[in-house]
């Protein structure tokens, strides 16, 4: 994994004119979530979103640098994989919103799914967040409104406001135990609203977060949290694993998860 991230975060351009962005041969580990979904369940669906942020994508100063040339009319122009700027985006606080900066979002498969397992969707393109950015800025959208962009929510894709945007809407194709998806953290996503499969469909989410001063910040607190057997910090503090006896310590990490924490 450590290896396939570090061919990811390659394909960003992570320097530019003397300046170092980030850097792509070390991982700052992310602690996120595994979503375990039963056969028939209705629950756990998402609607078609983009994580990172929602209003901050017009109003942030660094996310307007980011997509500086879009709001200038030449979107052509747009470079979804370059580094800078995104690195010092200040996201709005919430449980709802991931706090570090990825060069892709992704998750393993733990059991073998695909279309209609209750699985992920995407619009497989970096190209749809020129669209909604200038979709909101169009006559018939209420100055007040950004299409429905709320502060610390994810960004959502609505057939009100992006019917054009959702006939891209595809599932991913078959997955079985140990395979992988990445996808650009501009790109949409949604998780189907129920299982219609046999067996079990469960992931383990594993971002690449490349080591910058943005995620330094993070690990500070995500390392405490850890040795103290909290939540992430990114999220609702249930503390389960608190007094759970069996759970990870320092000593438990290898050399590389150490590094990737942050320890060494």
């Amino acid at each position: 994994m450590a290896t396939a991230r570090r061919h990811l975060n390659h394909l960003w351009t992570w320097q530019d004119n003397g300046k170092t962005f980030f850097n792509p041969d070390l991982e700052a580990s992310y602690a996120d979530r595994v979503r375990r979904r039963e056969p028939g369940d209705a629950t756990l669906g998402l609607s078609p979103h983009v994580d990172s942020g929602s209003i901050e994508r017009w109003i942030e100063p660094h996310y307007r640098e980011v997509y500086h040339e879009v709001f200038l009319g030449d979107w052509q122009k747009y470079e979804a994989f370059h580094g800078a700027n995104r690195i010092e985006v200040e996201e709005y606080p919430s449980p709802a919103v991931c706090s570090v900066f990825r060069t892709f979002q992704g998750w393993v498969a733990l059991t073998s799914q695909g279309k209609g397992d209750g699985t992920l969707q995407m619009v497989p393109s970096t190209m749809a967040m020129p669209y909604m950015l200038l979709r909101a800025i169009q006559d018939d959208v209420p100055e007040e409104d950004l299409c429905g962009a709320t502060p610390g929510r994810a960004l959502t894709v609505s057939p009100k406001w992006h019917p054009l945007l959702l006939e891209g809407l595809v599932s991913i194709p078959k997955m079985n135990p140990g395979d992988t998806v990445w996808w650009h953290p501009d790109t949409i996503h949604a998780v189907e609203d129920k299982h219609n499969g046999d067996g079990y469909s469960n992931v383990l989410f594993i971002g690449a977060a490349p080591d910058c001063e943005k995620n330094q910040h993070f690990l500070a607190k995500q390392r405490t949290a850890f040795l103290n057997g909290e939540s992430c910090p990114d999220f609702a503090p249930e503390h389960h694993e608190k007094t759970y006896q069996g759970r990870a310590t320092l000593d438990d990490l290898s050399e590389l998860g150490k590094r990737q924490m942050g320890f060494e």
